[in-house]
């Protein structure tokens, strides 16, 4: 009788621990309750079938006793084993499930961070863009507005239709004339290119400052002092360089004045038609002072005739021959002078590119009426007059 009320206490054991289970926190697996009821139902069977073998229930001995109580105790600890690890496996759960929330809140604050810093982003692109869109449509503006095709058309009163005639001229406003240049200097990369193309000098100054301004990394005018050493490097053949130019420009003015007097200035053509053309004076005339100054040249006209009409014919072979070679594409002594200037200045400064340097060095300075150069080094920041 005391062995089918252990079982039948065994039998109810796991069905009161689980609400108890429940309300510590510790849920026991149902495999393993079903495991622990089956192994009660085995203790039972082996009871009855011990209680069978026996002649009665009074035949139990203490040591049937002992061993229920035995087995008894060793249910009770392996139920006690089983709580504690579930405990432990709950303990392990709860851990993981707290660790996972705190990654989880880190996880979510970084992606806070990282929304407002999107949103501040954001506002300040916005920002630039409507800048961009402000300032793209005022260039928009002010470059239709130098174009004269697209200047804002303005109507004539009591006119029909839009022709010519229908409209008025544009007419500039002090804010446009305000912004117009007044040197080289301001005028943009591809006007100068333009103009250095069409032969322009003070475009090919200006391109060569800037070309110094940025190989040596200096402003517009400390550019001036490297632009002034290169002037002195040009000009230090000047004076040979020209001196033809200056033979032929004397010569031409000797010799225009010399056969003027020898024409027409009686001392002069006496002496010359005496000691030189060994001709006398005309019948009839004892002194040169009888003579008129038209008489004196008719006199003089018959010696002089063939050396001025030489000279003259010998300069018109001159210029047809230059012609002639202007027309073939070759270069003349001017020419030729510039290039060894330019290509010499280019080999002595060969930071700086070469073609700048060459379109910059094919220039003679201007000469004063004292017959001096005026060199470019001499113009200071302005420059030769560029017509602006």
């Amino acid at each position: 009788m005391a062995i089918m009320l252990a079982a039948a206490s065994m039998r109810r054991l796991p069905t009161r621990m689980l609400p108890s289970s429940r309300c510590m926190g510790t849920i026991i697996p149902m495999a393993e309750l079903e495991q622990m009821m089956g192994t009660s139902g085995a203790a039972v069977r082996g009871a009855q079938q011990t209680q069978g073998q026996s002649s009665s229930p009074a035949a139990a001995t203490p040591q049937t006793e002992r061993l229920q109580k035995i087995t008894e105790v060793d249910k009770m600890q392996e139920v006690k084993r089983r709580f504690e690890q579930a405990a432990r496996h709950h303990a392990e759960l709860q851990g993981q499930l707290l660790a996972q929330q705190k990654l989880n809140g880190e996880n979510t604050q970084l992606i806070s961070q990282s929304l407002e810093a999107a949103a501040a982003d954001r506002a300040e692109l916005q920002e630039k863009i409507n800048m961009l869109y402000h300032d793209l449509h005022t260039l928009t503006a002010q470059m239709l507005k130098e174009q004269v095709g697209v200047r804002e058309r303005v109507q004539r009163k009591g006119v029909k239709g839009r022709g010519g005639q229908s409209r008025m001229a544009y007419r500039p406003t002090v804010e446009n004339a305000e912004r117009q240049p007044t040197h080289v200097c301001e005028m943009s990369h591809q006007s100068l290119a333009e103009l250095a193309m069409l032969g322009n000098h003070c475009a090919m100054r200006e391109r060569l400052l800037r070309e110094i301004m940025a190989v040596d990394q200096i402003a517009w005018g400390p550019a001036h002092e490297v632009l002034n050493k290169m002037d002195l490097n040009n000009e230090r053949f000047y004076w040979f360089e020209s001196m033809p130019y200056r033979i032929g420009i004397t010569a031409a003015f000797v010799g225009g004045v010399m056969g003027t007097l020898m024409v027409f200035y009686k001392p002069v053509a006496v002496w010359y038609g005496e000691n030189v053309a060994g001709e006398d004076l005309p019948e009839g005339v004892k002194d040169i002072s009888e003579m008129t100054t038209n008489q004196v040249g008719t006199w003089t006209w018959g010696w002089m005739e063939p050396m001025i009409g030489t000279a003259s014919f010998v300069l018109l072979c001159c210029q047809f021959t230059r012609a002639q070679v202007l027309k073939m594409n070759m270069k003349t002594y001017a020419e030729h002078l510039l290039t060894w200037r330019s290509n010499r200045l280019a080999r002595n400064f060969p930071e700086y590119d070469g073609s700048m340097i060459r379109a910059w060095a094919k220039h003679m300075p201007p000469v004063g009426l004292d017959f001096f150069p005026i060199y470019e080094r001499r113009a200071g920041y302005k420059g030769f007059t560029s017509g602006l």
